[in-house]
């Protein structure tokens, strides 16, 4: 028996597959991604450190700038509340400030880079705070005497740089404090 029908391998002749090769990166496509990967991881980098230096250099500036304020306040109170000052001498400058304050004696020093309160016989006290150091200050006693009214003015002025205590260059900053107060 004869069939019409054409053969399987006639209908459907085995075709012979060519499969595309897939192709991998070349050389100068992958050294232009690792360049843009590289230059990207720089500017994040960068960014990343000047983020790091702004907050180290503003919380240090805020630090210095709080001490340099307290230490205004509370040299200006107890200069204000003072019935006299005994060091520095008239006309003259020293790196201490002793005062009498309602029978009290109150001096201000600088130990350690720390500027110090000492009220009597108690311990000093740290008014800059343990970050903040005080560079040499200098107090200077100013008198002037009025004829008029036969009476003397005495005032401080004072002068003290502060500065973050710390070793790196992110955290750096020096403040200047340099104020007049006189006695009531």
């Amino acid at each position: 028996m004869k069939s019409n029908k054409k053969s399987f391998l006639t209908n459907y002749p085995l075709q012979t597959t060519h499969y595309k090769l897939v192709r991998g990166f070349s050389l100068m496509e992958l050294l232009i991604y690792i360049a843009i990967v590289a230059v990207i991881m720089v500017i994040t980098t960068d960014t990343v450190i000047s983020l790091s230096r702004g907050r180290g250099q503003s919380t240090a500036r805020s630090e210095v700038d709080t001490a340099i304020r307290f230490a205004i306040a509370r040299i200006q109170q107890d200069l204000k509340n003072a019935s006299s000052v005994t060091t520095p001498a008239w006309n003259t400058s020293s790196a201490t400030l002793q005062a009498t304050v309602s029978g009290v004696t109150i001096l201000y020093d600088v130990s350690l880079g720390q500027l110090r309160r000492k009220e009597g016989a108690a311990s000093p006290i740290a008014v800059s705070g343990t970050n903040v150091f005080v560079d040499t200050p200098t107090f200077t006693r100013l008198e002037n005497y009025n004829s008029n009214l036969n009476a003397t003015t005495t005032a401080v002025q004072i002068s003290m740089t502060f500065r973050y205590n710390s070793s790196s260059t992110d955290w750096l900053y020096t403040g200047k404090m340099q104020t007049t107060v006189s006695l009531r």
